[in-house]
């Protein structure tokens, strides 16, 4: 049986198309590519619109039955999670060296090739993220920052094609298309020009892929390929569908999502030896940034922790104005 798989018609789409694929061992497929609502407005310019965009004519033709799975950027996918299909996220993390997730869920700050690596406020900057934009301002300091869209290749065509003098991008895309070799030292990043953006909070589900399904749709070899994702998806003790929950949990409770203009990531492990949940979340006004934190021990349920940790974050993030900070830039 031919699988048909559902993916936006990018190259980095349809690499994480063969990365899925390849991870549940499925050689006979057949990618049907879509042009969705996000990249429309990608492509007229527009920066500011929700997230769900990227997913939804996707996710109505999984639930049309006219394709059998669909593959997506975990950080595409909306804070509410659509009940009606399978979500599995999945983790991809290159054999060796230390391609782990330390750097595969962070940014990257790529300087033009005949540039030196360092850099200075002056700058001029392209990224299309507000949170990155807003990280640019914060961390950098930087005071020349410019709206950049287009898929990775046109983004780095841009820079060289002195538009830019740097860059923010995430590491994991740029791995995944090669432009970053494999190799030994870690700072060395071989064919781009760039150095990591360590301090940069991202979200909880940058790095990783997300496949759908129908729930009546079986897998081939079905008893084996749910027992792999339950493994190495829904597991860790369900710590990576737990941490983006958590995630998406807080968003949607302050009306937020990836295009607004803070970063929040959610941490947790339940195990034999670490029993916690933990959000950390940087909020950005036009003048001046809050950070927020909370954390707690989970309950034997794994999950009666993380309501405590999501209320202790909510009260701060009303306490300190946070609304405010995001309502700035509307």
């Amino acid at each position: 049986m031919t699988i048909k798989v559902g993916s936006r018609k990018s190259k980095l789409a349809l690499k994480q198309v063969e990365i899925v694929m390849r991870h549940l061992e499925i050689d006979d497929y057949e990618v049907v590519k879509f042009s969705t609502e996000g990249d429309k407005k990608s492509e007229m310019g527009y920066t500011q619109f929700d997230k769900l965009n990227f997913v939804e004519d996707i996710e109505n033709k999984l639930l049309s039955k006219d394709i059998d799975i669909a593959v997506h950027s975990a950080k595409d996918m909306p804070a509410e999670l659509n009940l009606n299909l399978d979500n599995y996220f999945i983790s991809d993390h290159k054999d060796g060296g230390y391609e782990d997730l330390e750097i595969m869920n962070k940014d990257i700050l790529i300087f033009r090739s005949d540039i030196e690596p360092v850099f200075k406020k002056d700058m001029r900057l392209g990224t299309s993220s507000l949170r990155r934009q807003m990280q640019a301002k914060f961390e950098l300091g930087a005071k020349n920052i410019g709206n950049l869209n287009g898929n990775i290749d046109t983004r780095i065509d841009k820079l060289e094609g002195g538009e830019f003098d740097c860059i923010i991008l995430a590491y994991a895309g740029c791995s995944r298309l090669d432009f970053i070799e494999s190799r030994d030292d870690y700072c060395d990043f071989g064919k781009i020009n760039a150095i990591p953006l360590y301090d940069h909070l991202t979200p909880t589900g940058q790095g990783m892929l997300c496949m759908q399904k129908n729930k009546d749709f079986m897998l081939p070899d079905s008893e084996w390929l749910e027992a792999t994702l339950n493994t190495a998806v829904t597991s860790a003790s369900d710590i990576n569908l737990s941490n983006i929950s958590l995630t998406n949990r807080f968003l949607k409770e302050i009306g937020a999502d990836c295009h607004s203009s803070l970063a929040v990531s959610a941490i947790g492990e339940l195990s034999e030896n670490f029993n916690y949940s933990e959000i950390n979340c940087i909020i950005y006004g036009k003048s001046r940034s809050y950070f927020l934190h909370a954390k707690g021990n989970k309950g034997e349920d794994g999950h009666k922790g993380e309501d405590q940790v999501l209320q202790d974050v909510l009260k701060e993030f009303y306490n300190v104005g946070g609304e405010d900070l995001l309502n700035e830039h509307n």
